[in-house]
């Protein structure tokens, strides 16, 4: 199997250091060749052989044409970061895993428009327990969408910018309108905690007469997203331009 030149933005920050911890392992490291990183801060030793080290500030759509024509640029920082890497992307279009959250409706915007030019894809959260997640939510049948009001509660580490966060959005989002007749408009109610060092978690609860239903996703290492962002990776490699979301990654049999 040919291994996945891979562009890392965001290289030194909690998940870019869980990646590169990730990609040093037998099991991952033949899969794929990471061909640059680019990261504020750091050091060309942090670098495997014939990776190059790029400095944030200093990146543009040069270093984008440079890289392999199959190269697929894995985006693990924050929203500003992204801004500048969606538009070094529209320039140089390369296949993309944007994973960062918090970003504007018009750089959401950006990036379906890159969809057109690219292979994309783009999710708030890689964990396969998420995506599970939301399409039981999806599924709730419409007798129980009368009987329950939903909110969506989550919980991050303290240093974490966006609340609430871009998970319980898509779960909020999954479910659409609930309990019309008991909230106003349907509206899922979300609530964010930023305290202690937890990775994150999110509990949907959905509260009717005399009953809840809990349904709860705990993260207890964060490489539970480095892997989620790898295996985007080898599910974008190679594909047709498109915007794909984690539900065509766990659609995917080829992608375990």
């Amino acid at each position: 199997m040919t291994a996945t030149p891979l562009l890392l933005f965001g290289a030194t920050g909690r998940m870019g250091s869980e990646i590169r911890k990730l990609l040093a392992a037998p099991e991952e490291g033949g899969r794929f060749a990471l061909v640059a990183c680019v990261a504020s801060g750091g050091a060309q030793g942090d670098c495997p052989p014939g990776c190059r080290w790029i400095e944030a500030t200093a990146f543009r759509a040069e270093h984008l044409e440079a890289l392999p024509s199959d190269a697929v640029v894995l985006d693990v920082s924050l929203a500003a970061g992204t801004e500048s890497l969606v538009a070094a992307l529209e320039k140089s279009p390369r296949a993309a895993v944007l994973a960062t959250t918090g970003l504007d409706d018009k750089v959401e915007g950006r990036v379906e428009a890159l969809g057109r030019r690219a292979a994309i894809v783009r999710a708030r959260n890689l964990s396969l327990g998420v995506a599970v997640a939301r399409r039981w939510l999806a599924l709730l049948p419409p007798a129980a969408r009368e009987a329950y009001v939903a909110d969506v509660v989550e919980q991050h580490h303290a240093g974490k910018k966006d609340a609430p966060s871009g998970t319980a959005l898509d779960l909020a989002a999954a479910l659409g309108s609930i309990g019309g007749t008991r909230r106003a408009g349907g509206a899922v109610a979300t609530h964010a905690i930023r305290a202690g060092t937890v990775p994150g978690t999110h509990r949907v609860i959905l509260s009717g007469d005399g009953e809840t239903l809990e349904l709860v996703h705990t993260v207890y290492d964060r490489s539970v997203f480095a892997r989620g962002a790898l295996r985007a990776a080898r599910f974008v490699h190679g594909r047709a331009p498109g915007l794909y979301t984690v539900d065509d990654l766990i659609r995917d049999s080829r992608n375990p």
